[in-house]
């Protein structure tokens, strides 16, 4: 396979991931993994990718690589892989899904087979997780590999099954050239300014060898997300059948299920996708939205009373709680939460205002609260 066409196309596939001898890999304590989330967890805060780069140990991704293929693609062609690699174009990915308001937070940390492992979880107002495989080498901490959540397998994984389909389809891959690469790139571009209209017209231009693939299929995913539920709800219903048994179905099936208001089924999906993280409190404002559809009122506040406890800065999930005790007229409880919450500096006040319009006894009982 020609190692510039290899280049070409894992570049797209960073691009959706947002997706010799060497120093022998060492077990990491548990401290030295904390600081590397600590140091992640503060960087990407800062919209800052050059940590996250820094740490991919891309002698460690080669191997795997290689390791997934059963070592038959041509080291040449792996080579070319890793020269895109070394852009930083995946930490680079994940500040530009993250925006403005986004966040990348530690859920856990673990221990597997002699390996530590950081969980984050990447929300702006999708969902995503990352899970960081992390080794040492000489002195330095290092991430070997990562378990992305919305593909259902880890990166090297994905990298070694993109290469194998383009060297069995290398006559047709000739045909991707450069510019399929820019529009790759545009469409991320599109996706990440919620301009889906252009994204999909952007996509329908690209090469069938390239739409055949299960990244760019998952990309078509994202860019239905804003088309309209009928075609969304097409895209994942077409996603499931050609992938039945993608580990990633639970995190891609809430939203289905959710459109076709089978609340049971979606909030099945969501403490599936929770027992395989093993645990993660933010789930339990999924658990609450469901619940608001389906009319379940009891435990709608039952888990954003949970929510609230385990992530007080979720401002979103404080909202929904603050709307919740209002409709209830439980002014004992909206009262001084919301004055909390006002007093937080992502404060969303135009809802706040919002609230205000629609339930005049609610500003009334602020006003009073206030001029005590």
């Amino acid at each position: 396979m020609n190692c510039n066409t290899a280049t070409k196309y894992i570049f797209l596939s960073f691009l959706f991931f947002a997706i010799a001898c060497s120093e022998p890999e060492k077990p990491v304590t548990k401290e030295e993994a904390a600081a590397v989330a600590t140091s992640l967890a503060n960087a990407f805060a800062h919209r800052n990718a050059s940590r996250f780069n820094e740490l991919l140990d891309l002698d460690a991704f080669k191997k795997r690589i290689m390791s997934h293929a059963g070592n038959k693609l041509a080291p040449a062609t792996v080579e070319g892989v890793m020269k895109s690699m070394r852009s930083g174009e995946f930490g680079l990915q994940i500040v530009r899904a993250l925006g403005n308001k986004g966040t990348y937070e530690l859920v856990k940390q673990y221990e597997k087979d002699n390996h530590q492992h950081l969980v984050f979880r990447l929300y702006n107002e999708q969902l995503n997780y990352h899970d960081l495989e992390i080794i040492k080498k000489g002195n330095q901490v290092k991430i070997a590999d990562i378990f992305v959540y919305i593909t259902g397998e880890n990166l090297s994984s994905t990298l070694a099954e993109s290469l194998q389909s383009m060297t069995e389809q290398e006559e047709a891959v000739k045909e991707v050239g450069k510019r399929d690469v820019k529009k790759v790139q545009l469409i991320k571009k599109y996706i990440n300014a919620n301009d889906y209209e252009r994204a999909s017209q952007v996509f329908e231009t690209l090469p069938a060898v390239l739409k055949e693939q299960k990244l760019i299929k998952m990309i078509y995913v994202q860019i239905a997300s804003g088309l309209g539920n009928d075609k969304y709800l097409a895209a994942l219903n077409k996603f499931q059948q050609e992938y039945p048994d993608a580990p990633n179905m639970y995190l891609l099936m809430v939203d289905a299920y959710f459109l076709k208001k089978d609340f049971p089924a979606a909030l099945k999906c969501i403490n599936r996708l929770d027992s395989l993280i093993n645990k993660d409190p933010f789930l339990d404002y999924y658990r609450a939205l469901i619940c608001k559809e389906s009319d379940d009122n009891v435990n709608k506040l039952v888990y954003l009373k949970r929510l609230h406890q385990n992530m007080p800065g979720f401002g979103s999930g404080t909202l929904e709680l603050i709307n919740t005790y209002v409709d209830d007229k439980q002014w004992d409880q909206a009262v001084p939460l919301t004055q909390q919450y006002r007093k937080s500096k992502n404060a969303d006040t135009t809802t706040l205002k919002m609230l205000y319009l629609l339930n005049p006894d609610f500003k009334k009982k602020m006003k009073a609260a206030d001029y005590n």
